[in-house]
């Protein structure tokens, strides 16, 4: 019976949700949330009250030896010092070599860095394209002739593109138009390569001054080293130092 009881199709109970006037105030608070924070509340409530009873019967004559070394601080808050512990020559030592240590390895890698940089640098710049032509023999390279090579006006040898060959002019392929839009592209060229020389500067002066950050902070890193290395130096057993040998002699 209980079966065909739960077979039954039943009408979903949905829970209120937050009224469209108290939005702003968030989700509406269940039953279950309000019993958590009720219950937090009481158990707050409860340590306070506590606390009271303790602070209202605390003897004003008491005494602890945690009393000289502890004070309050922000209203009542108790802090108490830290024991240090003193460390013996040995420790102190090997903490410095340690240190040391640390320091040796960001020298290490701070010097990698700077030559990575110093070797990018030398290759940051405007870069000029080049058309390398090989030839069989040493005479040909001097008479080589580039507008020959490739076919083209002399005054058109310098341009990397829409460069017409002697045919396409002497066809008038080229006309007023095409020189119009010649200029237009030789604009747009070079207004291309002062953008990009303007970046390729950026990038360079931005790789001098970290260049010139790195290198004052390795030089400050190798003065540490050598300031831990001396500390740890000092704090050797020193050797005895023989002012004088004498012979004894025998006085009369």
């Amino acid at each position: 019976m209980s079966a065909l009881r739960n077979a039954v199709q039943r009408r979903n109970h949905k829970e209120r949700a937050q009224p469209y006037e108290r939005q702003k105030w968030g989700l509406l608070e269940k039953r279950k949330d309000y019993r958590l924070r009720a219950a937090d509340h009481k158990a707050k409530k409860a340590k306070l009250s506590i606390l009271r009873s303790l602070a209202k019967d605390r003897n004003p004559d008491e005494f602890a030896f945690g009393m000289v070394s502890s004070r309050t601080r922000d209203g009542g808050v108790r802090v108490a010092e830290r024991k240090n512990t003193e460390l013996d020559q040995d420790q102190v030592k090997l903490l410095k070599t340690q240190d040391a240590g640390y320091l040796r390895v960001q020298s290490d890698m701070e010097r990698r860095k700077i030559e990575e940089l110093e070797k990018g640098l030398a290759f940051v710049g405007a870069s000029q394209g080049k058309h390398t032509v090989f030839v069989n023999e040493v005479e040909e390279a001097r008479k080589f002739d580039a507008a020959e090579h490739f076919g083209t006006h002399p005054e058109l040898v310098g341009r990397r593109f829409n460069r017409p060959r002697l045919e396409q002019l002497a066809e008038g392929e080229v006309g007023e138009e095409k020189k119009v839009q010649s200029g237009d592209d030789e604009k747009l060229r070079k207004r291309q390569e002062q953008a990009e020389r303007k970046k390729m500067q950026k990038a360079r002066l931005r790789r001098y001054e970290e260049l010139e950050a790195r290198l004052k902070r390795q030089e400050d890193l190798k003065k540490l080293e050598r300031e831990k290395e001396l500390q740890r130096a000092r704090m050797g057993k020193g050797g005895s130092a023989k002012l004088g040998k004498f012979n004894m002699a025998r006085k009369r």
